[in-house]
């Protein structure tokens, strides 16, 4: 059964939280009727969060343990729904060319990253054996890249290939990065 706690007094503790560190340990205090949908809208009791700060907030205090989400702040932790993954890409640029160009990513959150051996592009199961392309964020926490955008990496790395590289690779800051799942570009 879900926790009722209001969105208000959630905010309250993760502002003044910051951001859920490994050191924090409290309470499980059982569900909370909040859910992450597949295309990384964040809904409350059933409603679409439509506060980007609210649900950026929340993103700061969300922690994986055990193969579940929660939110996590220094008096309270509750576990949360999480359809496939938390975060989803909303842009893909490619600055510069060859091996040291840079993919950066924006996520649903407005999270900056850039594709590196701290951010490195891997393959998630969705759970019927189809493997999904995300970015590893940092605390076991990922974004699933839009399939738009993985198409859009396929298409660069085959265009600086000349179309010979099977299976292709995309580089970004120096590394490469295997566009296929079962494959290693080292």
């Amino acid at each position: 059964m879900a926790v009722a706690v209001s969105l208000q007094t959630l905010a309250a503790q993760a502002s003044t939280a910051g951001n859920a560190t490994g050191d924090w340990n409290p309470p499980d205090c059982g569900a909370l009727d909040l859910r992450i949908s597949r295309d990384g809208v964040w809904h409350y009791q059933g409603s679409p969060i439509e506060r980007e700060a609210l649900v950026r907030l929340f993103a700061g205090i969300l922690r994986l343990e055990r193969g579940g989400y929660y939110l996590v702040s220094p008096v309270e932790k509750f576990s949360i729904e999480v359809e496939l993954l938390p975060f989803v890409s909303q842009t893909l640029e490619i600055r510069g060319q060859g091996h040291h160009q840079e993919v950066v990513l924006l996520t649903n959150t407005g999270e900056q990253l850039t594709l590196d051996a701290q951010h490195p592009l891997q393959f998630v199961d969705a759970g019927n054996g189809e493997q999904l392309p995300c970015v590893l964020l940092g605390r076991g926490l990922r974004a699933l890249l839009q399939r738009s955008h993985y198409y859009q990496l396929v298409d660069w790395a085959l265009e600086q290939a000349g179309g010979d590289q099977h299976p292709p690779v995309i580089y970004s800051r120096g590394k490469a990065f295997a566009l296929h799942p079962e494959s290693d570009p080292s």
